[in-house]
């Protein structure tokens, strides 16, 4: 789908000049679909399932500044 000229330019030009500024007129991008809506960024599904999975653990033995840094080693 092509946008167009507002109606009241459109009413004012003739068929032909319409015509030629359309042909220059590029289609609108198609909206990507997102795979995972939660994330501004694509993970992959390995990825997915290990955050969860370290979301959901007790951190069996470990203290609370098990993640402190990773930060630091994620690249987005």
């Amino acid at each position: 789908m092509k946008p167009s000229l507002p109606l009241e330019i459109e009413v004012n030009l003739s068929d032909d000049v319409l015509r030629s500024i359309y042909a220059f007129v590029p289609h609108l991008p198609k909206p990507k679909k997102s795979q995972s809506p939660k994330y501004s960024f694509s993970i992959s599904p390995n990825m997915e399932r290990d955050l969860r999975l370290i979301q959901v653990s007790t951190l069996r033995g470990k203290s609370e500044m098990y993640l402190r840094d990773l930060e630091d080693f994620i690249l987005c």
